[in-house]
């Protein structure tokens, strides 16, 4: 745990240093949500309005986080060996530099949700606080599954240019996706289409916001779902972590 902890605070000190990130996740969709709703400034938009509005919005800057700070991260840390230096520090274990990483870009990941449902609050001021606890809850349901799903990409024996390139254009992919698809009114539909990280945390949004209005069949199957993809991607995140390679593609170690 000592070992997690000081990766945690290492990794956390470098995300925060930088400024880039905060403008893909932070800035990209915030900007885009104002363009799109620039004719409602001004006006009081209800609560659970605003958050079924912002659903895939939510979806994309927790799935790009996770894409871009974890999986391209450690492919990262492999090509330019310092992933190998991390794993003999920590006696041979691949977990405990896997797992400081993932909290300190669920930290990041939390702060950029954060600063995106205080850019929201302008379309309904008096649920500042509302938008920002139901975001908190939302955000660890959501965040932690697709946090782990994403170390997936540091098993596949790819080049870093390759792999960036297109886990950010399958991210717009995953993106149109979800924003575009119907509800299909059953389980097995909406357990597909939830395959679909980024449908995934439209999802546990959307099934957030109906728990607060009413509780009946459709809402607890939506919860059911949800349950169903947390386990899933949670356990392949799990399995994937002891199988992240070590070795460079593009030099010898």
């Amino acid at each position: 745990m000592k070992l997690i902890l000081n990766y945690f605070k290492t990794f956390t000190k470098v995300i925060f240093s930088e400024k880039l990130p905060f403008l893909y996740s932070v800035f990209f969709p915030a900007v885009l949500f104002l363009i799109n709703n620039f004719s409602r400034l001004g006006q009081t938009t209800p609560f659970s309005q605003l958050l079924l509005q912002t659903a895939n919005y939510v979806g994309y800057i927790i799935v790009s986080v996770a894409i871009n700070g974890i999986g391209i991260q450690l492919i990262n840390f492999r090509e330019s060996g310092f992933l190998k230096t991390y794993i003999m520090i920590s006696g041979g274990d691949k977990k405990y530099a896997v797992f400081g990483l993932i909290l300190s870009e669920m930290l990041f990941g939390y702060v950029s949700t954060l600063l995106f449902g205080l850019v929201l609050s302008i379309f309904n001021l008096k649920s500042i606080i509302l938008i920002l606890i139901f975001y908190t809850i939302t955000y660890v349901i959501a965040a932690i599954p697709v946090f782990l799903l994403t170390v997936i990409l540091s098993v596949i024996a790819t080049r870093l240019n390759t792999i960036s390139t297109v886990a950010n254009i399958v991210l717009f992919g995953m993106l149109w996706l979800s924003a575009a698809r119907t509800d299909t009114h059953n389980l097995f539909g909406e357990l597909l289409y939830g395959l679909n990280p980024v449908d995934y945390v439209s999802q546990v949004l959307i099934t957030g916001s109906n728990l607060l209005q009413n509780v009946n069949v459709n809402t607890l199957q939506q919860l059911l779902i949800v349950v169903i993809l947390f386990v899933i991607f949670s356990t392949i995140g799990l399995l994937a972590i002891p199988k992240v390679r070590l070795n460079s593609l593009n030099m010898r170690n």
